[in-house]
């Protein structure tokens, strides 16, 4: 499974005025363990992607673009110019 970008999702937070720590909390999760997902170093599961929708006011057509953003790798990356 490709990694994940969750550079909007965080921005999102962000925009609602949240901390990572206020949204863990509300999710039922410790911020270890939600800081962990946002890094990528776990997947968000279901019931937590809906939870956030509705924390956020995450629009169900929008999700994509939140949960589901694959990070783009750096093809150019370690070529010389």
């Amino acid at each position: 499974m490709p990694e994940m970008d969750y550079a909007h999702l965080k921005e999102r937070i962000k925009d609602c005025r949240l901390t990572q720590k206020e949204c863990a909390n509300l999710l039922g999760i410790s911020e270890s363990q939600f800081n962990r997902k946002l890094a990528g170093e776990f997947v968000f599961r279901q019931d937590e992607i809906n939870g956030l929708c509705e924390i956020l006011g995450i629009d169900g057509t929008e999700i994509g673009k939140y949960f589901f953003s694959p990070k783009l790798r750096n093809i150019n990356k370690g070529k010389a110019s």
